[in-house]
């Protein structure tokens, strides 16, 4: 009889889809199934349906796993940042998981603004204030729904929420907790200080722990529901963006990750914490990279803009008929410039490296080709990634782009020549599914460390180079971009 096929099974739930993969141990995801991921309206505001979320990875998961026959080696669980739920002492959710969508607490950043200094708190957090914060959603809670503080015995954040049904286990990890602007940076500890000037509690497991670190096995519960054999070792789970840098199968102390999704982040690894007041004003995180010491030590600087939610949001105003491939095609046969449309794609007001700029369409005419539209929102993305550049500490000579637009030839091209740099597509696109499956591989002892993962992958890409003529065109174009920015900026 042939030996079973060994695989990881990899969860993870974006904005966007919720997604199950198996992977093999050489790194390539050989199935994978999705559901959309769509938050609800609670009469609180946008919550995260945890049940339905649950239910999409259970259903996924016997799904593949009926169609493959394998050996399955590890879970690990990935997801957006931020969100977090407040579990009871008999393992009940307290109340529903706020959405990052949801801007129910814009109030409590005004009252942040009054009443602490939110430059100090970036630099011991490396955490711009974003209004989707955990430590706004704690103060919201306590402000509006006190009794849920009470209750809780537990914070978990949004992958541990579902390592906790898988395992019944309540832990934390580290590229979850910097995602919260309660998390000292400085002193890789939970700022307890910062609980206090929030006034609210600090229910977080106070141990933290790695994205791919062992915490606890299925259990006989989660077995049934899931298809995954009883006993299999399950990994902690981490942030997405931090778990995409062990899937570039780089050291990206170099050269930056740019991991395309919902949102975009260039991604730069440092030894040091070195943040600057100027990375707040650029909504430019840092957070801790997956491990402790090593290739994936460190910390991670970010630079943080909207990616595919601009570009689906545009193709399907302008194109709506057209799949994204489709829209890509014919959005190449527009020539570099797009005919002086310019679009600030700033489509979550307050993010992005230029958040005093709204978003704005500029240029357009009537009897424009409507993919016009779609290649000057690329060229937009790629403004905005240059300005991230700009700021970034270090020179930058390449940039590996993985996730969605790893698939778009068009959009590598027009990066290249709006920066200067070399592009390289990810050949596994999902990179922070080959991620989870790297840290995963390390923590289940599959492989010795990152290197050895890494160098079984080996990772193929395909490279792209600055045109003379195209960089010509986009120099002074990006000149415009400035200017646009800095009036939208101030008003006008």
């Amino acid at each position: 009889m042939r030996a079973q096929r060994e695989a990881l099974v990899i969860w993870d739930c974006g904005a966007t889809n919720t997604t199950v993969s198996l992977v093999g141990t050489n790194g390539r995801v050989f199935a994978t199934a999705s559901r959309p991921t769509t938050a609800e309206r609670h009469e609180d505001g946008l919550i995260w349906p945890l049940d339905r979320f649950w239910e999409n990875f259970c259903d996924l998961t016997r799904q593949l796993l009926d169609e493959h026959r394998c050996a399955v080696r590890a879970v690990n669980i990935t997801t957006f940042g931020v969100c977090w739920g407040a579990i009871s002492p008999d393992d009940r959710l307290v109340y529903p998981v706020i959405s990052w969508k949801c801007t129910r607490t814009r109030e409590q950043v005004r009252w942040a603004e009054q009443h602490l200094d939110l430059d100090l708190i970036f630099l011991q957090t490396g955490a711009p204030p974003f209004h989707f914060n955990t430590a706004f959603s704690l103060r919201w809670i306590r402000d509006h729904r006190p009794e849920v503080l009470k209750t809780a015995e537990t914070f978990l954040m949004m992958p541990q929420l579902f390592v906790h049904r898988l395992t019944g286990e309540r832990v934390a990890e580290r590229t979850m907790a910097t995602t919260t602007m309660l998390f000292d940076l400085h002193r890789k500890e939970w700022a307890n200080d910062l609980f206090e000037a929030f006034e609210v509690p600090n229910k977080f497991p106070q141990e933290v722990g790695s994205p791919g670190e062992v915490v606890g096995t299925v259990t006989a519960q989660a077995a049934e529901a899931t298809g995954i054999p009883q006993g299999t070792p399950v990994c902690a789970g981490g942030h997405d963006t931090v778990v995409a840098t062990a899937g570039a199968c780089r050291d990206l102390r170099s050269d930056p990750l740019f991991s395309t999704g919902t949102w975009s982040l260039l991604v730069r690894t440092h030894d040091q914490y070195q943040v600057r007041l100027e990375d707040r004003r650029r909504n430019m995180p840092w957070q801790l990279n997956p491990h402790a010491e090593g290739v994936l030590g460190g910390y991670n600087n970010q630079g943080h803009m909207i990616g595919g939610l601009a570009f689906d949001l545009v193709r399907k105003l302008f194109l709506p008929e057209a799949s994204a491939a489709e829209a890509t095609e014919v959005a190449a046969k527009v020539p570099p410039g797009s005919h002086g449309v310019y679009i600030n794609p700033t489509f979550v007001a307050g993010t992005g490296p230029n958040p005093e700029a709204p978003s704005a369409l500029v240029g357009w005419e009537d009897g424009l080709p409507p993919e016009t539209a779609v290649r000057a929102v690329l060229e937009s993305l790629a403004y905005q990634t240059r300005d991230c550049l700009e700021y970034m500490q270090g020179e930058v000579s390449s940039i590996l782009i993985g996730g969605g637009f790893a698939k778009n030839r068009l959009f590598a091209q027009i990066l290249a020549d709006v920066t200067g740099r070399r592009v390289e597509l990810a050949g596994i696109p999902e990179v922070t599914t080959l991620g989870a499956a790297v840290l995963a591989m390390v923590g289940a002892g599959i492989v010795s460390d990152v290197q050895e993962a890494w160098k079984a992958i080996a990772m193929p890409t395909e490279t792209f180079t600055p045109n003379p003529q195209a960089m010509e065109v986009y120099e002074p174009l990006y000149r415009r971009h400035r200017r646009l920015i800095e009036a939208l900026g101030s008003g006008i």
